[in-house]
């Protein structure tokens, strides 16, 4: 019973720190990504987690962006998990770490991580259908970390989106826009919601639906739907 007891309390404080964390001007794109983590997983060590993704940048050789790339997916061996791609646990950003394997917007979020600590400033690009990486001050510059950090120009990037879309879908410039780190993780929590829609995991889904509902915009656009994943815990 008091095991029941300070689990449910743990919780409600990584819920309380990730509405505060998102509701920060300038949001910890790392912390908010393992609060996540940690709702998914008790017990996450976050200071364990934060640790790793310091020593990751304390081995990275080269502060640039190509640099960080070039430690990341050819040194360090992360890639694109093609094998498990709807894996919830490839949105857990401890998960990444351990097992070097991600989604391109989990795979991004580790790498503006470890390049902000090194002195890179890199921003997600949320193009549809895959999440990319820019370079802060160059519009021209984007890194595919799910394809082993390919380094690609605008017309690149254009070439990658008709080839994913089967052109199907007109390209729009506006693709290439910064996405705040906020959308960053509302994204994060949008695929998981997917996947666990998706495969009936019902106590995963009230989870993300818990974490949504603390985001003012998307608690009050889903709030029958928040109810209705969130009353397993009630």
């Amino acid at each position: 019973m008091w095991g029941n007891v300070v689990h449910r309390y743990v919780a409600l404080m990584v819920r309380a720190r990730f509405a505060e964390v998102m509701g920060s001007d300038d949001v910890a794109l790392d912390e908010a990504a393992l609060l996540v983590s940690a709702e998914l997983q008790p017990g996450l060590d976050l200071d364990e987690w934060m640790a790793a993704l310091d020593d990751l940048a304390g081995n990275c050789p080269t502060a640039t962006p190509s640099g960080v790339a070039r430690f990341l997916f050819d040194d360090d061996h992360f890639v694109g998990n093609r094998r498990a791609y709807y894996d919830w646990r490839n949105s857990c950003l401890d998960r990444v770490i351990a097992t070097r394997t991600g989604i391109p917007i989990s795979l991004s979020v580790l790498m503006i991580e470890v390049a902000r600590r090194v002195g890179v400033e890199l921003v997600g690009v949320g193009m549809p259908t895959h999440f990319l990486v820019g370079v802060a001050g160059d519009p021209d510059t984007f890194v595919d970390p799910f394809s082993g950090g390919r380094m690609l120009d605008r017309e690149g990037v254009r070439a990658l989106f008709t080839d994913l879309t089967r052109g199907q879908v007109p390209w729009q410039e506006s693709y290439l826009d910064t996405t705040p780190k906020r959308d960053i993780v509302i994204r994060m929590l949008n695929n998981l919601k997917g996947v666990f829609a998706g495969g009936s995991d019902a106590v995963r889904l009230g989870i993300v639906m818990g974490l949504r509902a603390t985001i003012p915009e998307l608690a009050e656009a889903e709030d029958a739907e928040i109810a209705l994943a969130t009353a397993i815990f009630n």
